[in-house]
Protein backbone atom coordinates (compact mmCIF):
# COMPACT_ATOMS: atom_id res chain seq x y z
CA UNK A 1 0.00 0.00 0.00
CA UNK A 2 1.34 3.42 -0.88
CA UNK A 3 2.04 6.03 1.80
CA UNK A 4 -1.03 7.88 0.57
CA UNK A 5 -4.17 5.78 0.29
CA UNK A 6 -6.02 6.00 -3.02
CA UNK A 7 -9.76 6.29 -2.37
CA UNK A 8 -12.03 6.12 -5.40
CA UNK A 9 -15.48 7.56 -5.86
CA UNK A 10 -18.28 5.19 -6.70
CA UNK A 11 -20.29 2.37 -5.24
CA UNK A 12 -19.39 0.33 -2.18
CA UNK A 13 -18.30 -2.51 -4.47
CA UNK A 14 -16.03 -0.20 -6.48
CA UNK A 15 -14.41 1.17 -3.33
CA UNK A 16 -13.64 -2.30 -2.00
CA UNK A 17 -12.32 -3.34 -5.40
CA UNK A 18 -9.83 -0.46 -5.31
CA UNK A 19 -8.95 -0.92 -1.65
CA UNK A 20 -8.21 -4.66 -1.62
CA UNK A 21 -5.09 -4.65 -3.85
CA UNK A 22 -3.64 -1.75 -1.84
CA UNK A 23 -4.07 -3.66 1.41
CA UNK A 24 -2.71 -6.81 -0.19
CA UNK A 25 0.40 -4.98 -1.39
CA UNK A 26 1.02 -3.55 2.07
CA UNK A 27 0.61 -6.93 3.76
CA UNK A 28 3.03 -8.52 1.30
CA UNK A 29 5.97 -6.50 2.59
CA UNK A 30 5.09 -6.07 6.27
CA UNK A 31 5.12 -8.91 8.78
CA UNK A 32 4.37 -7.24 12.11
CA UNK A 33 0.73 -8.01 13.05
CA UNK A 34 0.25 -4.76 14.97
CA UNK A 35 1.42 -2.69 12.02
CA UNK A 36 -0.85 -4.66 9.71
CA UNK A 37 -3.92 -4.25 11.93
CA UNK A 38 -3.24 -0.54 12.43
CA UNK A 39 -3.04 0.28 8.73
CA UNK A 40 -5.93 -2.01 7.76
CA UNK A 41 -8.11 -0.18 10.29
CA UNK A 42 -6.99 3.23 9.07
CA UNK A 43 -7.44 2.38 5.40
CA UNK A 44 -10.96 1.00 5.83
CA UNK A 45 -12.08 3.95 7.95
CA UNK A 46 -10.59 6.50 5.57
CA UNK A 47 -12.23 4.79 2.58
CA UNK A 48 -15.74 4.50 4.01
CA UNK A 49 -15.91 6.94 6.93
CA UNK A 50 -17.23 4.35 9.37
CA UNK A 51 -17.64 5.28 13.05
CA UNK A 52 -15.19 2.66 14.34
CA UNK A 53 -12.84 0.17 12.70
CA UNK A 54 -10.52 -2.05 14.70
CA UNK A 55 -9.33 -5.41 15.88
CA UNK A 56 -9.77 -7.64 18.89
CA UNK A 57 -7.36 -10.53 19.49
CA UNK A 58 -8.06 -13.74 21.40
CA UNK A 59 -6.43 -14.14 24.81
CA UNK A 60 -7.65 -17.20 26.71
CA UNK A 61 -11.40 -16.84 27.06
CA UNK A 62 -11.43 -13.14 26.16
CA UNK A 63 -11.02 -10.85 23.20
CA UNK A 64 -8.55 -8.05 23.95
CA UNK A 65 -8.64 -4.71 22.16
CA UNK A 66 -6.02 -4.22 19.45
CA UNK A 67 -5.23 -1.40 17.00
CA UNK A 68 -8.28 0.65 16.00
CA UNK A 69 -9.55 3.94 14.55
CA UNK A 70 -12.44 5.75 16.24
CA UNK A 71 -13.88 6.45 19.70
CA UNK A 72 -12.61 4.75 22.85
CA UNK A 73 -13.72 1.12 22.90
CA UNK A 74 -14.29 -1.82 25.24
CA UNK A 75 -10.93 -3.33 26.16
CA UNK A 76 -12.08 -6.91 26.82
CA UNK A 77 -15.02 -8.97 25.54
CA UNK A 78 -15.83 -12.47 26.80
CA UNK A 79 -16.10 -15.49 24.52
CA UNK A 80 -19.64 -15.76 23.15
CA UNK A 81 -20.68 -12.31 24.42
CA UNK A 82 -21.85 -9.42 22.26
CA UNK A 83 -21.41 -9.39 18.49
CA UNK A 84 -17.63 -9.82 18.64
CA UNK A 85 -17.66 -12.68 21.13
CA UNK A 86 -20.46 -14.40 19.22
CA UNK A 87 -18.60 -14.15 15.91
CA UNK A 88 -15.59 -15.76 17.61
CA UNK A 89 -17.70 -18.54 19.12
CA UNK A 90 -19.54 -19.26 15.87
CA UNK A 91 -16.43 -18.81 13.69
CA UNK A 92 -18.36 -16.78 11.13
CA UNK A 93 -19.06 -13.25 9.98
CA UNK A 94 -21.98 -11.53 11.71
CA UNK A 95 -23.83 -8.66 10.02
CA UNK A 96 -26.06 -6.73 12.44
CA UNK A 97 -28.36 -4.14 10.79
CA UNK A 98 -29.54 -2.79 14.17
CA UNK A 99 -27.32 -3.37 17.20
CA UNK A 100 -30.17 -2.65 19.61
CA UNK A 101 -31.97 -5.77 18.33
CA UNK A 102 -28.97 -8.07 18.84
CA UNK A 103 -29.40 -10.20 22.00
CA UNK A 104 -26.73 -9.34 24.53
CA UNK A 105 -25.27 -6.49 22.51
CA UNK A 106 -22.40 -4.73 24.28
CA UNK A 107 -22.68 -0.96 23.79
CA UNK A 108 -19.05 0.14 23.67
CA UNK A 109 -20.19 3.36 21.98
CA UNK A 110 -23.66 4.89 22.24
CA UNK A 111 -23.22 6.23 18.69
CA UNK A 112 -23.08 2.75 17.13
CA UNK A 113 -26.23 1.72 15.27
CA UNK A 114 -25.10 -1.17 13.03
CA UNK A 115 -22.09 -3.48 13.04
CA UNK A 116 -20.19 -6.14 11.13
CA UNK A 117 -17.66 -8.52 12.72
CA UNK A 118 -15.35 -10.76 10.67
CA UNK A 119 -13.15 -13.41 12.35
CA UNK A 120 -9.58 -13.94 11.19
CA UNK A 121 -7.60 -17.14 11.52
CA UNK A 122 -4.03 -17.96 12.49
CA UNK A 123 -2.91 -21.45 11.58
CA UNK A 124 -6.52 -22.56 11.22
CA UNK A 125 -7.67 -21.20 14.58
CA UNK A 126 -9.70 -18.02 15.21
CA UNK A 127 -7.11 -15.53 16.45
CA UNK A 128 -9.33 -12.46 16.62
CA UNK A 129 -11.94 -10.39 14.83
CA UNK A 130 -12.21 -7.29 12.68
CA UNK A 131 -14.99 -5.12 14.12
CA UNK A 132 -16.62 -2.23 12.23
CA UNK A 133 -19.39 0.06 13.54
CA UNK A 134 -21.57 2.62 11.80
CA UNK A 135 -23.63 5.53 13.11
CA UNK A 136 -26.52 4.47 10.84
CA UNK A 137 -28.69 1.35 10.86
CA UNK A 138 -28.55 -1.04 7.94
CA UNK A 139 -25.10 0.06 6.79
CA UNK A 140 -23.60 -3.40 6.25
CA UNK A 141 -24.69 -6.19 3.93
CA UNK A 142 -23.41 -9.19 1.98
CA UNK A 143 -21.14 -6.97 -0.12
CA UNK A 144 -19.25 -5.80 2.99
CA UNK A 145 -19.08 -9.35 4.30
CA UNK A 146 -17.66 -10.77 1.08
CA UNK A 147 -14.93 -8.14 0.66
CA UNK A 148 -13.94 -7.94 4.31
CA UNK A 149 -13.65 -11.73 4.45
CA UNK A 150 -11.21 -11.48 1.54
CA UNK A 151 -9.17 -8.92 3.48
CA UNK A 152 -9.12 -11.10 6.59
CA UNK A 153 -8.19 -14.19 4.54
CA UNK A 154 -5.10 -12.37 3.23
CA UNK A 155 -4.27 -11.07 6.71
CA UNK A 156 -4.71 -14.49 8.28
CA UNK A 157 -2.52 -16.12 5.66
CA UNK A 158 0.19 -13.52 6.27
CA UNK A 159 0.37 -13.98 10.03
CA UNK A 160 0.00 -17.77 9.72
CA UNK A 161 3.06 -18.03 7.48
CA UNK A 162 5.20 -16.33 10.10
CA UNK A 163 3.63 -18.45 12.85
CA UNK A 164 4.28 -21.71 11.04
CA UNK A 165 7.91 -20.70 10.48
CA UNK A 166 8.24 -20.55 14.28
CA UNK A 167 6.69 -23.95 14.92
CA UNK A 168 7.73 -25.96 11.86
CA UNK A 169 9.98 -28.08 14.12
CA UNK A 170 7.11 -29.28 16.27
CA UNK A 171 6.64 -32.90 17.33
CA UNK A 172 3.09 -33.66 18.43
CA UNK A 173 2.74 -36.27 21.18
CA UNK A 174 -0.55 -38.11 21.65
CA UNK A 175 -1.04 -39.69 25.07
CA UNK A 176 -3.33 -40.14 28.05
CA UNK A 177 -4.49 -37.27 30.26
CA UNK A 178 -5.17 -39.70 33.11
CA UNK A 179 -2.89 -39.86 36.16
CA UNK A 180 -4.52 -43.09 37.39
CA UNK A 181 -2.01 -45.25 35.50
CA UNK A 182 1.16 -47.16 36.40
CA UNK A 183 4.19 -44.97 37.06
CA UNK A 184 6.17 -46.59 34.22
CA UNK A 185 3.94 -44.88 31.66
CA UNK A 186 4.28 -41.47 33.30
CA UNK A 187 8.06 -41.86 33.41
CA UNK A 188 8.21 -42.81 29.73
CA UNK A 189 6.12 -39.76 28.83
CA UNK A 190 8.42 -37.47 30.79
CA UNK A 191 11.43 -38.99 29.04
CA UNK A 192 9.79 -38.43 25.67
CA UNK A 193 9.24 -34.75 26.45
CA UNK A 194 12.81 -34.39 27.69
CA UNK A 195 14.30 -35.99 24.59
CA UNK A 196 12.16 -33.90 22.24
CA UNK A 197 13.31 -30.70 23.93
CA UNK A 198 16.98 -31.72 24.10
CA UNK A 199 16.92 -32.48 20.38
CA UNK A 200 15.71 -28.94 19.65
CA UNK A 201 12.13 -29.77 18.70
CA UNK A 202 9.08 -27.94 20.05
CA UNK A 203 6.75 -30.26 21.94
CA UNK A 204 3.19 -29.92 20.60
CA UNK A 205 0.58 -31.40 22.88
CA UNK A 206 -3.02 -31.35 24.00
CA UNK A 207 -1.83 -29.09 26.81
CA UNK A 208 -3.45 -30.84 29.78
CA UNK A 209 -2.31 -30.61 33.38
CA UNK A 210 -2.71 -34.30 34.25
CA UNK A 211 -1.48 -37.71 33.19
CA UNK A 212 1.11 -38.59 30.57
CA UNK A 213 0.33 -35.32 28.85
CA UNK A 214 1.48 -33.32 31.86
CA UNK A 215 4.51 -35.58 32.34
CA UNK A 216 5.70 -34.97 28.78
CA UNK A 217 5.22 -31.22 29.24
CA UNK A 218 7.13 -31.25 32.53
CA UNK A 219 9.97 -33.17 30.92
CA UNK A 220 10.27 -30.75 28.01
CA UNK A 221 10.15 -27.67 30.21
CA UNK A 222 12.71 -29.07 32.65
CA UNK A 223 15.04 -29.61 29.70
CA UNK A 224 14.67 -25.97 28.68
CA UNK A 225 12.41 -26.68 25.73
CA UNK A 226 9.31 -25.02 24.32
CA UNK A 227 5.83 -26.48 24.63
CA UNK A 228 2.76 -25.48 22.65
CA UNK A 229 -0.52 -26.69 24.09
CA UNK A 230 -3.61 -26.82 21.89
CA UNK A 231 -6.93 -27.01 23.71
CA UNK A 232 -10.56 -26.55 22.66
CA UNK A 233 -12.18 -23.64 24.43
CA UNK A 234 -14.39 -25.77 26.70
CA UNK A 235 -11.29 -27.39 28.20
CA UNK A 236 -9.74 -24.01 28.92
CA UNK A 237 -12.98 -22.92 30.58
CA UNK A 238 -12.82 -25.99 32.85
CA UNK A 239 -9.26 -25.18 33.91
CA UNK A 240 -7.66 -28.20 32.25
CA UNK A 241 -4.67 -26.36 30.74
CA UNK A 242 -1.14 -26.92 32.07
CA UNK A 243 0.07 -23.69 33.66
CA UNK A 244 3.64 -23.97 32.33
CA UNK A 245 2.85 -23.96 28.59
CA UNK A 246 5.13 -21.75 26.51
CA UNK A 247 2.25 -21.11 24.11
CA UNK A 248 -1.43 -21.95 24.52
CA UNK A 249 -3.76 -22.10 21.53
CA UNK A 250 -7.52 -21.90 21.97
CA UNK A 251 -9.56 -23.77 19.35
CA UNK A 252 -13.34 -23.82 18.83
CA UNK A 253 -13.58 -27.61 18.59
CA UNK A 254 -11.80 -30.95 18.98
CA UNK A 255 -11.60 -31.26 15.20
CA UNK A 256 -9.76 -27.96 14.84
CA UNK A 257 -7.54 -28.95 17.75
CA UNK A 258 -6.30 -32.08 15.99
CA UNK A 259 -5.81 -30.28 12.68
CA UNK A 260 -3.87 -27.50 14.38
CA UNK A 261 -1.52 -29.89 16.17
CA UNK A 262 -0.82 -31.75 12.93
CA UNK A 263 -0.23 -28.54 10.96
CA UNK A 264 2.38 -27.44 13.49
CA UNK A 265 4.35 -30.67 13.49
CA UNK A 266 6.98 -32.48 11.44
CA UNK A 267 6.23 -35.75 13.25
CA UNK A 268 3.62 -37.42 15.44
CA UNK A 269 4.39 -39.74 18.36
CA UNK A 270 1.79 -41.87 20.15
CA UNK A 271 2.37 -43.01 23.73
CA UNK A 272 0.03 -45.21 25.78
CA UNK A 273 -3.44 -43.77 26.22
CA UNK A 274 -7.15 -44.35 26.01
CA UNK A 275 -9.81 -43.84 23.39
CA UNK A 276 -8.78 -40.24 22.71
CA UNK A 277 -5.21 -41.29 22.02
CA UNK A 278 -6.39 -44.06 19.69
CA UNK A 279 -8.58 -41.55 17.86
CA UNK A 280 -5.63 -39.22 17.32
CA UNK A 281 -3.27 -42.02 16.31
CA UNK A 282 -5.64 -43.59 13.79
CA UNK A 283 -6.56 -40.24 12.28
CA UNK A 284 -2.96 -39.15 11.78
CA UNK A 285 -2.18 -42.57 10.24
CA UNK A 286 -5.09 -42.10 7.83
CA UNK A 287 -3.88 -38.60 6.95
CA UNK A 288 -0.39 -40.00 6.41
CA UNK A 289 -1.74 -42.66 4.07
CA UNK A 290 -3.83 -40.14 2.14
CA UNK A 291 -0.94 -37.70 1.80
CA UNK A 292 -2.56 -35.12 4.08
CA UNK A 293 0.25 -35.35 6.66
CA UNK A 294 3.83 -35.44 5.38
CA UNK A 295 5.57 -36.04 8.71
CA UNK A 296 6.66 -39.24 10.38
CA UNK A 297 4.31 -41.23 12.62
CA UNK A 298 5.73 -43.24 15.52
CA UNK A 299 4.06 -45.65 17.94
CA UNK A 300 5.97 -46.13 21.23
CA UNK A 301 5.07 -49.59 22.52
CA UNK A 302 5.99 -48.97 26.17
CA UNK A 303 6.33 -52.32 27.98
CA UNK A 304 4.20 -54.01 25.32
CA UNK A 305 1.14 -51.79 25.95
CA UNK A 306 0.12 -51.66 22.29
CA UNK A 307 0.54 -55.39 21.51
CA UNK A 308 -3.23 -56.02 21.08
CA UNK A 309 -3.51 -52.98 18.80
CA UNK A 310 -0.49 -54.09 16.78
CA UNK A 311 -2.12 -57.49 16.34
CA UNK A 312 -5.25 -55.76 15.04
CA UNK A 313 -3.20 -53.67 12.64
CA UNK A 314 -1.47 -56.83 11.41
CA UNK A 315 -4.83 -58.46 10.78
CA UNK A 316 -5.96 -55.43 8.77
CA UNK A 317 -2.82 -55.64 6.72
CA UNK A 318 -2.96 -59.40 6.14
CA UNK A 319 -6.64 -59.35 5.17
CA UNK A 320 -6.08 -56.66 2.55
CA UNK A 321 -7.65 -53.73 4.40
CA UNK A 322 -4.47 -51.64 4.36
CA UNK A 323 -3.49 -49.88 1.17
CA UNK A 324 -0.07 -50.94 -0.11
CA UNK A 325 0.28 -53.71 2.42
CA UNK A 326 2.13 -51.57 4.94
CA UNK A 327 0.94 -49.47 7.85
CA UNK A 328 1.88 -45.79 7.90
CA UNK A 329 3.47 -45.99 11.34
CA UNK A 330 6.89 -46.82 12.78
CA UNK A 331 6.87 -49.17 15.78
CA UNK A 332 9.48 -48.61 18.52
CA UNK A 333 9.83 -49.82 22.10
CA UNK A 334 11.19 -46.77 23.92
CA UNK A 335 11.23 -42.97 23.77
CA UNK A 336 14.94 -43.12 22.94
CA UNK A 337 14.26 -45.29 19.88
CA UNK A 338 11.47 -42.88 18.85
CA UNK A 339 13.82 -39.92 18.96
CA UNK A 340 16.54 -41.76 17.06
CA UNK A 341 14.02 -42.52 14.33
CA UNK A 342 12.82 -38.91 14.19
CA UNK A 343 16.30 -37.48 13.68
CA UNK A 344 17.20 -40.09 11.07
CA UNK A 345 16.13 -39.74 7.46
CA UNK A 346 13.81 -42.60 6.55
CA UNK A 347 13.18 -42.68 2.79
CA UNK A 348 9.77 -44.15 1.83
CA UNK A 349 9.74 -47.66 0.47
CA UNK A 350 8.08 -47.91 -2.90
CA UNK A 351 6.81 -50.77 -5.00
CA UNK A 352 6.76 -53.29 -2.16
CA UNK A 353 3.71 -55.48 -1.63
CA UNK A 354 4.94 -57.42 1.41
CA UNK A 355 2.56 -57.10 4.35
CA UNK A 356 4.45 -55.90 7.39
CA UNK A 357 4.61 -53.40 10.21
CA UNK A 358 7.85 -51.47 10.19
CA UNK A 359 9.97 -52.17 13.27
Amino acid sequence: MAEELRVVEGSKEEKYKALLPQLEAFMKYESDPVALMANISAAIRETFGFLWVGFYQTDGDRLVLGPFQGPIACTRIAYGKGVCGSAWKESRTLVVPDVDSFPGHIACSSSSRSEIVVPFYKNGVVAGVLDIDSESTGTFDAVDAAWLEKVMAIFGDRISRDFQDDVKNGVVVYCSSSSDVPEKYLEAAKEMGTLIAEAGFTLVTGGGYRGLMASSIDGALAAGGKVTGVLPHFMIERGWAHEGLTNRLDTPSMHVRKQTMADMSVAAVALPGGIGTLDELCEIMAWKQLGLFSGKVVLVNTDGFFEPLIAMFSAMCEEGFMRGGELPVQLVATPQEALEYLVTTCPPRRGERICRIRV
